[in-house]
């Protein structure tokens, strides 16, 4: 099932039946069962991101990439100020991403940005998607300014969640996840490769995942792992 590459990652093999790049975005079931709909989920999407969305306004504006920007609704939530550009690989999420930003439907280093061309790059829940994350990390870098900022934000699977249900962990439960990080590790390439962390963080007990229901559920290994603190981390790190 698994495959190490290189110190920063653990590899997960493809599923022979993985779904194709446009039905991702169709509808699905979450670990827990539930139906969802990506396309009615500008609201969610927001509110999840709402700490980084903070962030990035509380920013002088310049430009800003979002890498795997899906249908564009993190962008949405940016001040208008910002030149906003997104990249995603699914041209059915581009016509819905159009609608807040430029949008390049392809890969980073197809894309060929020009050297120091953005002030903030964003990833939100992508780099554990990506077969290569170095060749990411390195084409990020190169069009970040100096000093301009990287927020990646993945599922940790280190975490204490992932530790205790085992592959019963509920980030396993999509297959598309196949570069696995921990928030160790991830921080760890980003400082090999030339940026300066300022700040990791853990949301959940703002959220409304926080609750005495998913608290029971760690007693329960048999089943999918809650939500809980330190499934999910964002680091913020700039470009020395």
């Amino acid at each position: 099932m698994w495959i190490k590459k290189g110190q920063y990652y653990i590899k997960r093999k493809k599923n022979s039946s993985e779904i194709a790049v446009d039905n991702y975005w169709s509808l699905k079931l979450d670990p827990d069962g539930k139906e969802r709909d990506p396309f009615k989920e500008k609201k969610r999407k927001i509110k999840d991101c709402k700490r980084e969305i903070e962030y990035i306004n509380g920013l002088k504006p310049g430009r800003i990439l979002d890498i795997g920007c899906g249908l564009g609704y993190f962008l949405s939530a940016i001040n208008k100020k910002w030149d906003k550009y997104g990249l995603e690989i699914s041209s059915k999420a581009v016509k819905e991403a159009e609608k807040y930003c430029t949008v390049y439907c392809g890969d980073l280093k197809e894309a060929a940005y020009k050297d120091s061309y953005f002030d903030v790059v964003f990833s939100y829940n992508v780099i554990e998607h990506v077969e290569n994350p170095e060749e990411m990390v390195t084409e990020a870098y190169r069009i970040l300014k100096r000093k301009g900022k990287i927020i990646i934000g993945t599922a940790n699977f280190d975490s204490a969640c992932a530790r205790r249900f085992g592959d019963r962990y509920r980030m396993f439960h999509d297959e598309t996840h196949i570069s696995l990080f921990s928030d160790y590790s991830l921080r760890e390439m980003l400082e090999d490769f030339g940026f300066e962390v300022e700040y990791i963080d853990y949301p959940y007990f703002e959220t409304e995942h926080f609750s005495k229901e998913n608290l029971m559920r760690l007693f329960d290994t048999e089943k999918w792992s809650p939500p809980f603190y330190g499934n999910l981390f964002t680091i913020y790190a700039y470009k020395k």
